[in-house]
């Protein structure tokens, strides 16, 4: 008799979409004063692409705080290259946040976002069918 192990990996975070025609850094200076982090510029996504195997590098912010159990990362989606995230519509966000907010729900976050003058749109991703799980699997 034979079993087979069926296991779905569930990540710890919220994926967010952002879209927004302000770059990285005054996003990121918009969101640090909006939620006081301390988004500071991490080691770029690096994806390969199916087509050709092309590389695209994608720049990433990034704010850990251990104690409150906070863990934040943004990443810009789209490069002339290609895109990080692709299924649900994802192609056509600007920005992807990964949220791990032990405080905070993700609506409440999206709430507080939609206010932001740097932030037009807003919407949850799932990580696995955006296709973004296993780029974004390098800052778990």
């Amino acid at each position: 008799m034979q079993h087979t192990l069926e296991w779905e990996y569930v990540p710890e975070y919220e994926l967010l979409g952002l879209s927004s025609s302000f770059g990285s850094h005054r996003l990121g200076w918009s969101l640090n004063r909006a939620f006081g982090w301390a988004l500071a510029c991490e080691a770029d996504v690096v994806v390969t692409h199916p087509k050709g195997a092309e590389e695209t590098q994608h720049p990433a912010m990034r704010y850990v705080n251990r104690e409150e159990g906070v863990a934040v990362t943004l990443v810009l989606n789209r490069m002339p290259g290609g895109v990080l995230a692709q299924g649900q519509g994802a192609s056509r966000l600007d920005y992807l946040v990964m949220l791990n907010h032990h405080e905070l729900a993700a609506h409440e976050v999206m709430a507080m976002l939609r206010k932001l003058p740097e932030v037009a749109f807003v919407t949850t991703l799932d990580p696995t069918a955006s296709g973004a799980l296993e780029p974004l699997s390098v800052f778990e």
